[in-house]
C-alpha cells in the first residue's frame, strides 16, 4: 500500500488485529521493510504491525534531496496521520533508530514506547570521511561495490555461513537500494547529533545492541542509555549490527516482554 506523505510516496504494510496496539518498525539504511519479517511474524497475532520503506528505499519514492533526519521523522508522523494512528510503539534499527529518537522528541505524543536497536544519538566527526567514501563508491561504482563489506559488518561470519539464504536476501536488499536514496540518507547519518536533546525523551525506552556491533558499538548504546532516564539496555552476546535478524528469537522475546510491561 502507498500513502502520499509530505513530498514523498511512502510504501507500507500493515497487518494484525485492527483494535490491537500498533507497533511501527523502521529499518536501517540500505534495507526495506522486509528487514522486519521475523518481528512481524512474532507480533502480528497480538499487535497491529506497521512497517514502511523509508523515502529513497524499497518501494517508496525517491524525492530530490536534501533529506534530513527531521524530514524522515516527519514522514513517519505523516504516515501515522494518514492511517489515523494516534499513538504507536516505535521500533527502529540503525537509521530507523535515529528516526525514532527524532520522532520521540518532535512528536512525543505519538510514541507510546520506544525501542532503539543498534543505533546512536550522534555520529563522531571522525566517521565523516568514512561516510564520504561510501557515498563516493555508491555514486561511482553502484551499490554492488558496497554490498559484501556492508553484509560483513551487519552479520557474523557464522551466521552468513549457516544461514546463506537469509544472508543473500539481506545482500540483495543492499544491492537494490536506489543510489540517490542511499546517498541522501547517508548524509543524514553523517551529520546526525541529537545528544544534547536526548534527555528530553520521557517515554519508556528499550535499547538493544549487538555485543560485536562495530557500526554502532555498545558505547553508542550506553550513551543513549545515559541520556534517557529509566531506559533499559540489553547487550546481545555475540551479535553484530542486525540483531533482529541474527538473534531473532532472543530479540523478539525481549521486545515482547518490554511491550507487555504495564499493560
Amino acid at each position: 500500500m502507498q500513502a502520499r506523505v509530505n513530498d514523498a510516496v511512502i510504501y507500507f504494510e500493515i497487518e494484525g488485529p485492527e483494535n490491537s496496539p500498533v507497533v511501527t518498525f523502521s529499518h536501517s539504511l540500505a534495507a526495506t521493510l522486509d528487514l522486519w519479517d521475523f518481528q512481524a511474524a512474532a507480533l502480528r497475532e497480538s499487535y497491529r504491525v506497521l512497517r514502511f520503506d523509508i523515502r529513497g528505499h524499497g518501494k517508496s519514492s525517491i524525492p530530490p534531496g536534501p533529506y534530513s533526519m527531521e524530514k524522515l521523522a516527519a514522514d513517519a508522523a505523516g504516515l501515522l496521520d494518514y492511517l489515523d494512528i494516534r499513538r504507536t510503539h516505535f521500533v527502529g534499527i540503525s537509521l530507523g533508530g535515529m528516526i525514532g529518537q527524532v520522532l520521540a522528541l518532535r512528536f512525543p505524543l505519538r510514541v507510546e514506547k520506544l525501542v532503539l536497536c543498534d543505533t546512536a544519538c550522534r555520529v563522531p566527526s571522525e566517521m565523516l570521511p568514512v561516510w564520504r567514501e561510501r557515498i563516493r563508491m555508491a555514486e561511482t561504482e553502484g551499490m554492488s561495490a558496497l554490498a559484501q563489506e556492508t553484509l560483513e559488518r551487519w552479520l557474523s561470519e557464522d551466521f552468513r555461513r549457516n544461514r546463506p539464504g537469509i544472508s543473500e536476501r539481506i545482500k540483495n536488499m543492499i544491492v537494490r537500494t536506489p543510489v540517490p536514496g542511499y546517498v541522501e540518507c547517508s548524509r543524514c547519518i553523517g551529520e546526525f547529533d541529537i545528544s544534547r536533546e536526548l534527555s528530553k525523551v520521557t517515554v519508556p525506552t528499550l535499547i538493544m545492541v549487538g555485543e560485536m556491533d562495530l557500526s554502532t558499538p555498545v558505547s553508542a548504546a550506553e550513551a543513549i542509555h545515559e541520556k534517557i532516564r529509566n531506559s533499559e539496555l540489553v547487550v546481545i552476546p555475540g551479535a553484530l549490527h542486525l540483531t533482529n535478524v541474527e538473534t531473532a528469537a532472543f530479540f523478539n522475546d525481549r521486545l515482547l516482554d518490554f511491550l507487555a510491561k504495564g499493560t
